[in-house]
Protein backbone atom coordinates (compact mmCIF):
# COMPACT_ATOMS: atom_id res chain seq x y z
CA UNK A 1 0.00 0.00 0.00
CA UNK A 2 1.32 3.45 -0.91
CA UNK A 3 1.96 6.15 1.68
CA UNK A 4 -0.60 8.47 0.07
CA UNK A 5 -3.30 5.81 0.53
CA UNK A 6 -2.32 5.29 4.17
CA UNK A 7 -2.60 9.04 4.79
CA UNK A 8 -6.10 9.14 3.25
CA UNK A 9 -7.25 6.19 5.37
CA UNK A 10 -5.83 7.70 8.56
CA UNK A 11 -7.47 11.10 7.94
CA UNK A 12 -10.83 9.52 7.12
CA UNK A 13 -10.81 7.29 10.22
CA UNK A 14 -9.83 10.18 12.50
CA UNK A 15 -12.59 12.40 11.10
CA UNK A 16 -15.20 9.67 11.60
CA UNK A 17 -14.12 8.88 15.15
CA UNK A 18 -13.60 12.42 16.46
CA UNK A 19 -16.10 14.41 14.42
CA UNK A 20 -13.43 17.03 13.69
CA UNK A 21 -12.80 18.04 10.09
CA UNK A 22 -9.90 19.26 7.91
CA UNK A 23 -7.11 16.99 9.14
CA UNK A 24 -3.55 17.56 7.90
CA UNK A 25 -0.91 14.84 7.85
CA UNK A 26 2.30 16.17 9.40
CA UNK A 27 4.27 12.94 9.64
CA UNK A 28 4.36 9.29 8.60
CA UNK A 29 6.67 6.55 9.79
CA UNK A 30 6.83 2.79 10.07
CA UNK A 31 7.97 0.80 13.09
CA UNK A 32 7.99 -2.96 12.85
CA UNK A 33 4.61 -3.93 11.32
CA UNK A 34 2.71 -0.70 12.01
CA UNK A 35 2.43 2.65 10.25
CA UNK A 36 2.26 5.72 12.51
CA UNK A 37 0.56 8.70 10.89
CA UNK A 38 0.72 12.00 12.77
CA UNK A 39 -2.22 14.28 12.05
CA UNK A 40 -2.98 17.84 13.10
CA UNK A 41 -6.66 18.80 13.23
CA UNK A 42 -8.62 21.87 14.35
CA UNK A 43 -10.51 21.07 17.56
CA UNK A 44 -11.76 24.57 18.34
CA UNK A 45 -12.18 27.27 15.72
CA UNK A 46 -11.67 30.93 16.56
CA UNK A 47 -12.26 34.28 14.86
CA UNK A 48 -8.54 34.88 15.32
CA UNK A 49 -6.76 32.04 13.50
CA UNK A 50 -3.79 32.12 15.90
CA UNK A 51 -6.17 31.24 18.76
CA UNK A 52 -7.56 28.08 17.14
CA UNK A 53 -6.90 24.96 19.21
CA UNK A 54 -5.23 22.15 17.30
CA UNK A 55 -5.01 18.53 18.34
CA UNK A 56 -2.03 16.40 17.31
CA UNK A 57 -3.02 12.76 16.86
CA UNK A 58 -1.10 9.59 16.15
CA UNK A 59 -3.07 7.09 14.08
CA UNK A 60 -1.83 3.51 13.81
CA UNK A 61 -2.48 1.35 10.76
CA UNK A 62 -1.29 -2.16 9.91
CA UNK A 63 0.69 -2.81 6.73
CA UNK A 64 -2.48 -3.34 4.69
CA UNK A 65 -4.04 -0.08 5.88
CA UNK A 66 -6.26 -1.61 8.55
CA UNK A 67 -7.09 0.77 11.39
CA UNK A 68 -5.50 -0.27 14.69
CA UNK A 69 -6.10 2.79 16.87
CA UNK A 70 -5.37 6.43 17.56
CA UNK A 71 -4.30 8.70 20.39
CA UNK A 72 -4.21 12.45 20.89
CA UNK A 73 -0.61 13.18 21.80
CA UNK A 74 -0.75 16.96 22.19
CA UNK A 75 -2.87 20.09 21.94
CA UNK A 76 -1.67 23.58 21.00
CA UNK A 77 -2.84 26.98 19.82
CA UNK A 78 -2.14 27.59 16.15
CA UNK A 79 0.25 30.44 17.03
CA UNK A 80 2.43 28.22 19.25
CA UNK A 81 5.72 27.11 17.76
CA UNK A 82 6.75 23.48 18.31
CA UNK A 83 10.23 22.09 17.90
Amino acid sequence: MEIRELAIIAKRELEELTGFTSPNVIGIGKREDLWYITIEIIEKKSEAANLEVLGIYEVRLDTSGGFIGYERTMMRKRGDILR
